[in-house]
């Protein structure tokens, strides 16, 4: 019975892993591909949305634009940075779960059964 739980255990593993690492192949597939023209249209387009949300009549400086602007384009590549590591990370735990059933039948294999 002993013998039985662990190959059921090994299998579960290798099953959740293959899980995982489909769902973050799943995810990664969907991840929208952004080009540098997307990104100039929504750092311009946050950047009018914090100017008015800050209620600032005036038009900041050059120098200050510039500023605001890196400031919003590193908030966006953040983000989407962000939402890259997410998947990534599911990927790993897939990953990490099939080297755990792996090792788990390896274990199996190598030790001496019992009975």
């Amino acid at each position: 019975m002993q013998g039985r739980l662990r190959y059921r255990l090994g299998f579960l593993l290798a099953a959740g892993g293959i899980g995982l690492c489909g769902y973050a192949g799943l995810q990664w597939h969907a991840l929208p591909h952004y080009s540098e023209e997307d990104l100039k249209t929504s750092t311009e387009l946050n950047l009018q949305i914090d100017l008015a949300r800050q209620g600032i009549r005036d038009q900041p400086g050059a120098e200050q634009m510039e500023t605001l602007r890196q400031r919003e384009r590193a908030e966006i590549e953040a983000e989407i940075s962000a939402e890259r590591d997410t998947v990534l990370r599911w990927f790993a735990a897939g990953l990490g779960l099939l080297v755990i059933a792996v090792g788990q039948a390896v274990m199996l294999r190598l030790s001496p059964s019992v009975g």
